[in-house]
């Protein structure tokens, strides 16, 4: 089966913006940052698109270049290593992400505002590797 690419393409395009804005919103100053209780639920909110989108091109990758059926973004990201489509610290670190995620969802009262601040700050290198090593 083929790989659609404009629904990657797509998929991509949503990554980035995403990526664009937790930018802006991240380099408030701590002082300003904090101010509005809006900029942390706007920063968890651009996470979630990012992981959802990462998870989305990952099960699409599944189904059509290896067949694979999967029920979850974690079985999903280890079939593509298995495949050898990612590295072995990559997957590890998008399953932390849909770890992070789940958290977001179910057990949002449970995560410290500061650590999202920081992710968004200092470990979106991490959605670049992967969309480096899902180049079609």
């Amino acid at each position: 089966m083929q790989i659609d690419q404009e629904k990657i393409k797509k998929r991509l395009s949503e990554i980035e913006q995403s990526k664009e804005d937790i930018r802006k919103i991240s380099s408030l100053a701590d002082n300003v940052f904090w101010e509005k209780k809006e900029n942390i639920a706007a920063l968890k909110y651009y996470l979630l698109q990012i992981i959802e989108g990462i998870g989305s091109i990952c099960v699409h990758i599944a189904a059509k270049k290896f067949n694979k059926g999967v029920s979850a973004f974690g079985e999903c990201f280890e079939a593509l290593n298995k495949e050898g489509y990612l590295k072995d610290d990559l997957t590890d670190k998008l399953r932390k992400m849909v770890k992070f995620r789940n958290k977001l969802i179910h057990q949002y009262w449970e995560i410290d505002d500061q650590k999202i601040l920081d992710y968004a700050r200092n470990d979106l290198s991490d959605v670049d590797d992967f969309i480096r090593a899902i180049q079609l």
